[in-house]
This record gives structure tokens, C-alpha cells and sequence, in this order.
């Protein structure tokens, strides 16, 4: 079976002055994969995605974002660090990550219910599904690909991003700070990206597939 076409583009070297944008994952592939993605398509911003390898608990991804910025030598003033988790698992421990969050002013929180599956259901479809359990991640998993032809492919479907930002802006309900189920905070992180790659993702767009929803 040969392998699919993987979609490639030029990578733009950031200028001196460019700031980063950190996605800091608790999820170890869906997630990194996906903001990869956006990395080198502008030279004004550097998008760094990590997850943590030493377990996904929202104390220990702490960890991982202030050893990342320490790496990176982060500014305060420039960059933005966001926390992608779900809801379905340590709901407890959210709580601390975003009372950590208020004292970081440049860290925030974009948080799915239950799930990342939820943000990518979005870049196709504008509407909630008929699920059995809305609010239970293996009813959101095998749904993808009952809805995008050949499942989502990080490859070049988040080109779809602002497409998915008007999607779960529109249904978006929260109860406190937390995303009500069948809802994400992704469209908040993807509103600060969106205007600092925009002018080249359209230039982009013609060259890479939009995902093909199946009715």
C-alpha cells in the first residue's frame, strides 16, 4: 500500500526579534503534531510545541513549561505559553494549573471537554454531534474519521485553523472557567495565533487540502 502524500512547504527562518508562542501538550503526539504545523510558516513567530515525557498530571507539565522557557530564554513581555489539556482527566489538579496561570501573566489555558478530538471535530463541522456519552473521550475519538474523510492529518488539515475558530467560538459554553462538554478554549489560543501567521497561511492555502467532510 503505497504512502500517503506528505505535504511540504518552505520553512521560513524567524527574524532576530521574533517571539515565541510555546504550546506546552499534555497529550504526547495528537497534540504536538497538530501546532507543528504552524512552526516556520511565518518568520515573525516561532511555534514550539512540547509535551511532557515524564507523565501528562497538570502539576508536572508545569515542570515542563518553566523548563522550556528557561531554554528558550522566553521574554514575559513577548511570548505566550499555552497549556492545551482535556478535561477527563486530573480535573482536580486544573484548578492549580490555572492558579498558577494567574500568576504567569503571558501562561493561559486552553482547555477541551473532554478532549483534543473535540478542537479538530471543529475544523469540519459547525454543529455538536449525537453522541451516546458527549462528555467521554472514546465517543469523541472514532468519530474523526466518521466526519473527515480518511481522519484528521496533521499534515495539513489544521490549515482548516480558522475555519475551527469560528466553529467552537459559536457553540462555546463554559460553567466557572471550565468548557462545558462538547466544547473547547482552543478558539481562544487559535485567535492569538491566527493574526501572526494569517497573510502566510492563505498564501498557503491553495497548496494544502482542507479536510473533506463527509455528510
Amino acid at each position: 500500500m503505497p504512502k500517503p502524500i506528505k505535504f511540504i512547504y518552505e520553512k521560513k527562518a524567524p527574524f532576530r526579534d521574533a517571539f515565541f508562542f510555546i504550546i506546552v501538550c499534555e497529550g504526547t503526539n495528537r497534540e504536538k503534531e497538530y501546532f507543528q504545523f504552524f512552526d516556520g510558516i511565518s518568520s515573525r513567530v516561532k511555534v514550539v510545541s512540547v509535551a511532557s515525557q515524564v507523565g501528562s498530571a497538570p502539576k508536572l507539565l508545569i515542570d515542563v513549561a518553566n523548563a522550556i522557557e528557561q531554554e528558550l530564554d522566553a521574554k514575559d513581555e513577548r511570548d505566550q505559553l499555552w497549556f492545551v489539556i482535556d478535561t477527563d482527566r486530573w480535573k482536580k489538579q486544573l484548578h492549580d494549573i490555572r492558579m498558577e496561570c494567574d500568576n504567569q501573566p503571558h501562561w493561559r489555558v486552553a482547555q477541551s471537554n473532554p478532549c483534543f478530538e473535540v478542537w479538530l471535530y471543529f475544523h469540519a463541522k459547525a454543529r455538536l454531534p449525537e453522541l451516546g456519552n458527549i462528555d467521554q473521550c472514546n465517543d469523541w475519538k472514532p468519530l474523526l474519521p466518521q466526519v473527515i474523510q480518511g481522519g484528521f492529518n496533521s499534515d495539513f488539515h489544521p490549515i482548516a485553523i480558522e475555519t475551527a475558530i469560528i466553529n467552537a467560538k459559536l457553540i462555546y459554553q463554559e460553567t466557572g472557567y471550565f468548557p462545558n462538554p462538547g466544547s473547547t478554549q482552543l478558539w481562544q489560543l487559535g485567535e492569538e495565533l491566527l493574526p501572526l501567521i494569517k497573510k502566510e497561511l492563505e498564501i498557503l492555502k491553495p497548496k494544502f487540502p482542507a479536510p473533506i467532510v463527509i455528510l
